[in-house]
């Protein structure tokens, strides 16, 4: 993967003498070393020299897992997703779902799922925001084969081998429970456009540029107000 052609930090394109690669990974670049020190709490996680066969995943928690964890100050959904190394010889690239939502607003996700996949049935392995992000664009339901079973744990991926950070994951969750509450089971003869119509990649970017403003805006340094589309 090539490195950025703009300052990670503050996002900013620059000439490409301004600019200097990290150098644990070379995947990101920076215009000065305050940028760098400022960003390095939210890259040191995915701060890695990947192999060709390698890209970065998501693994979404189930409850089972969730309650496990040590306490902590923050949201549940963001205590639910972790970073994960994948090898592109993981189940996720070869019978994973393609989330239809995300799909259609431009952010191709594939979701492979412990329980739905391998048939993983363990006490506690609900999964509700796995499945918020596999509804489809019509109805905004989960897929049947999806109901009688609890998700467990799933990895999510780019479709496109792209890196997936954990905001990026929690910005979709945010903008399908929005969708899910607000834009699906009104009645479109009350006047209410159908809820795929804000399924669109127009719709997702300015909410996802919201909602990093406003989590920043609560002290969550790692949702920098954004300049750039995921």
């Amino acid at each position: 993967m090539s490195a950025l052609s703009f300052c990670v930090s503050c996002q900013r394109d620059k000439e490409a003498g301004d600019l200097k690669s990290c150098s644990g990974c070379s995947t990101v670049r920076y215009c000065s070393k305050e940028c760098q020190t400022e960003h390095w709490k939210i890259h040191k996680p995915m701060c890695r020299r990947l192999q060709p066969d390698e890209v970065w995943g998501i693994q979404l928690l189930c409850n089972r897992e969730l309650a496990a964890l040590p306490p902590s100050s923050e949201p549940d959904i963001a205590r639910r997703i972790k970073h994960i190394l994948l090898n592109k010889n993981h189940p996720v690239f070869s019978h994973g779902d393609l989330c239809p939502a995300t799909q259609a607003y431009g952010f191709p996700l594939l979701m492979f799922s412990y329980g739905m996949h391998l048939g993983r049935q363990l006490k506690g392995s609900g999964n509700h925001p796995a499945a918020y992000l596999r509804i489809d664009v019509e109805h905004g339901s989960v897929p049947l084969h999806w109901i009688p079973l609890d998700p467990d744990t799933c990895i999510i991926v780019r479709h496109d081998c792209k890196p997936l950070t954990r905001e990026a994951i929690e910005a979709c969750y945010a903008f399908h429970s929005m969708l899910l509450s607000q834009a699906f089971g009104y009645f479109e003869i009350d006047g209410w456009a159908p809820g795929k119509e804000y399924i669109t990649r127009a719709a997702f970017q300015l909410f996802y540029k919201q909602y990093y403003l406003e989590q920043h805006k609560l002290g969550r340094k790692q949702f920098k107000p954004l300049g750039r589309p995921l």
